[in-house]
């Protein structure tokens, strides 16, 4: 009963239907253009790429976007050691990136006032204690995706200072349940099959620019 309430709580974070996923991008523009989807060199194939440019004002202030900069070193932390195969940081590296959206954000009252970040705040322990627990990399792997989901909503909303970020897919297809990831480059490193060049199964899904 317990694991299905968490899987609530961690969904509820993380949807979409919720308002603020079903609000317009604060962006000035939107436009697509052909990106490399990796593959061997022989067999390089281009598909389509969205590219986010994010109107300042229509953000959070500065301050709020400083803030998630540093959760986003912290996301990026994880994925690394995901990438590394390396469970114990894993493990590690969420607790600190948890931790971290509770105590840099407690005194934010923009982020006071969303729904769902207060609802995330009051079950924090629970979640917590879920990420504490997940012994085994595949289920890191599982939380890490919840996370992205969490964090592309948070970071779609507020917004990062000065900063370009890439969402990834992977295309592997035993990976159906894992596919998304933000990286902070453009490289080819797959948190999802542990692997630090990937040339078969990541493509540059959007670009986000703030």
């Amino acid at each position: 009963m317990n694991k299905i309430i968490l899987y609530t709580v961690i969904y509820i974070f993380i949807s979409d239907s919720l308002y603020a996923g079903a609000q317009p991008l604060p962006a000035d523009t939107i436009f697509s253009r052909d990106s490399l989807h990796f593959k061997s060199d022989k067999n390089k194939k281009t598909e389509s790429e969205t590219v986010i440019i994010f109107d300042e004002s229509k953000i959070a202030p500065q301050n709020v976007s400083f803030i998630f900069n540093e959760l986003f070193r912290q996301y990026i932390a994880v994925k690394d050691a995901l990438v590394y195969n390396d469970s114990y940081n894993s493990v590690r590296n969420t607790l600190k990136l948890l931790d971290d959206m509770r105590s840099k954000t407690k005194n934010i009252d923009l982020l006071n006032k969303d729904d769902r970040w207060v609802f995330f705040m009051n079950n924090f322990d629970n979640i917590r204690t879920k990420a504490e627990s997940a012994k085994f990399i595949s289920e890191q792997r599982f939380l890490f995706n919840e996370i992205t989901n969490g964090l592309k909503n948070f970071i779609r909303q507020y917004g990062l200072y000065d900063k370009t970020i890439y969402l990834m897919k992977c295309t592997a297809v035993s990976q159906a349940g894992n596919t998304e990831w933000f990286s902070d480059s453009r490289d080819k490193k797959n948190p999802y099959l542990g692997l630090l060049n990937d040339t078969a199964n990541i493509k540059v899904k959007e670009v986000w620019k703030f």
